[in-house]
């Protein structure tokens, strides 16, 4: 009777583990983050929930990385080896940490990185808030594309930056191996002591600053490099180029008042509204009373999200995650 009931039970064992879905041994795992880490590795994809905060201190994480809507998440010698997204009013701050993927922001509250290297940047768009890209010291392999919010690279390398309907784009002390294109620029675009293998575009900005001037005030550090053709457009408020160094043409049409600046090596033609471009309209061109400091303005809304964070991570206390 034993023995009988002993080979039942084998066989509906045997035909349980028949009919069960297989579970992959490598299927990843998810790991929510509240509280704070240190060096740890997480083996699969890591998630900080909405509204919660997580501050994380050497720690490696295997997935992709995600910041819900509202959350904070605040990273400093962080690894992480595939993606980041951050949703709605989401905050990253990396410091020193290096992203292999790409960062998507989906019209998070800000991104901030210092230090850090990672393969692209996406903004999706503005949502309900104006998100930004602060990046300074970065490494970015590939593109910084911006749809919306506020874009401020200073002191960082990448290939491409393009951005349309942006609060504004600043590139300051930086290095791109391909174009810089500005559309639309609500509060225009200031380019400094920056090099550039490619073209210039902008397009239906208001304002326009390549080098120093008195538009957005001065800038230092050096001239701009553009190693093939600058072509502003359809601005308004003013434009300035002073002390470039264009290897192709400098062109542009349609922009109100018309562009003043001086000291510029042109290689190529100057056409359209730049054929006689001098500093002589500078009595025309009256500068703001009181140039915004784009930087600082993004400096202290991080120096606010990230005390806010790491206050709520500390009181959360060490995060389950290793």
């Amino acid at each position: 009777m034993k023995a009988r009931a002993g080979l039942l039970l084998g066989a509906l064992v045997a035909t349980a583990a028949a009919i069960a879905p297989a579970i992959p041994a490598n299927a990843a795992l998810t790991t929510s983050c509240v509280g704070e880490a240190g060096a740890v590795t997480v083996p699969g994809d890591l998630v900080v929930p909405a509204g919660k905060s997580c501050v994380l201190d050497g720690t490696t994480v295997e997935g992709k990385v995600t910041v819900r809507s509202g959350a904070d998440l605040v990273v400093t010698n962080g690894t992480f080896k595939t993606t980041v997204v951050v949703q709605a009013n989401g905050y990253l701050d990396l410091t020193d940490t290096t992203v292999v993927g790409k960062i998507t922001s989906q019209g998070g509250y800000g991104t901030y990185t210092s230090g850090s290297s990672f393969a692209a940047y996406n903004e999706t768009g503005a949502g309900d808030l104006t998100p930004f890209l602060y990046a300074e010291g970065a490494t970015i392999g590939g593109n910084v594309t911006a749809k919306a919010g506020e874009v401020y690279v200073s002191g960082s390398t990448a290939k491409n930056i393009t951005t349309t309907d942006s609060s504004y784009t600043d590139v300051l002390n930086s290095t791109l191996t391909g174009n810089l294109s500005v559309t639309n620029a609500a509060f225009g675009s200031q380019v400094c002591a920056s090099e550039f293998d490619g073209n210039g575009i902008f397009e239906g900005n208001a304002g326009v600053q390549l080098g120093s001037g008195a538009l957005f005030g001065e800038c230092v550090g050096g001239s701009n490099y553009f190693g093939k053709n600058v072509t502003i457009n359809n601005s308004s408020v003013g434009v300035e180029v002073n002390g470039n160094i264009i290897r192709g043409n400098l062109a542009g049409e349609g922009n109100d008042p018309a562009p003043i600046g001086t000291d510029n090596r042109v290689r190529g033609e100057q056409t359209g509204q730049f054929a006689d471009l001098s500093a002589a309209a500078a009595r025309s061109l009256a500068r703001r009373s009181a140039p915004a400091d784009h930087g600082a303005e993004i400096k202290a809304k991080i120096a606010d999200r990230k005390a806010e964070a790491t206050n709520e991570a500390a009181a959360a206390g060490r995060a389950a995650i290793g």
